[in-house]
């Protein structure tokens, strides 16, 4: 059996804190290029879908052929945005996971050696300010919207809310009124249902964590 002093054990520690912080940036750095790699194929979708729509609105003068091309296209071009958004809520659980992991690495580090902390500018805390300050946030409602799965989310109302306009034309006839109205309220009722399904998902990831260094500022 091999001996190892006091110090060559922390050197060892060391160096395998700083081989997971490695592992946990790169896997944030994945995550973060599959929430774009998700978006740019819905988006993608999206544009090539709005244009097949143009095309056979030219060609069918806006006629029946016209509203069935779209009742069939629009469910199927729902379900991608559906997919992706669950996904992307997905990967920004996974990034607040690991983010979380690389501040409990900062707090060993300072625990190590407490001066550190005057020259570390991410947060050695294991809480919710774990993501909010390596990114330089605050608390916001409106934050969801600037993120992947809030962007796809609109969108998604967006189509959500034409395939209405679409239904409740064919169905009532030529008024325009209430075909809008109809579409606005998809639209809103999408946006809310999703961004009821973020906020359970990422409330439920919290709850499932451990937090071992939490900011006392924050409690």
């Amino acid at each position: 059996m091999v001996e190892t002093n006091e110090g060559d054990t922390g050197n060892q520690i060391l160096q395998i804190m700083a081989t997971e912080h490695f592992v946990l940036q790169t896997a944030r750095s994945a995550t973060i290029q599959e929430a774009n790699q998700r978006a740019n194929l819905f988006l993608t979708s999206v544009s090539s879908a709005t244009i097949a729509l143009a095309f056979v609105a030219q060609v069918t003068q806006m006629g029946r052929p016209f509203v069935l091309f779209s009742l069939i296209l629009l469910p199927c071009l729902y379900f991608i945005g559906l997919v992706t958004f669950m996904r992307t809520v997905q990967v920004a659980i996974e990034d607040m996971i690991h983010a979380r992991g690389m501040a409990r690495i900062r707090h060993y580090y300072v625990e190590r050696s407490p001066v550190m902390q005057r020259y570390l500018i991410h947060s050695i805390h294991d809480d919710s300010s774990a993501v909010r300050v390596d990114k330089g946030l605050k608390s916001s409602p409106w934050q969801f919207f600037v993120t992947t799965a809030g962007m796809v989310s609109t969108i998604n109302g967006a189509i959500a809310g034409v395939f209405a306009g679409v239904v409740a034309t064919s169905a009532i006839g030529s008024a325009i009124t209430p075909s809008v109205i109809v579409g606005l309220l998809t639209f809103a009722a999408s946006i809310l249902l999703l961004r009821r399904y973020h906020i359970q998902a990422w409330v439920a990831a919290e709850q499932r964590l451990t937090v071992r260094f939490p900011d006392a500022a924050t409690e």
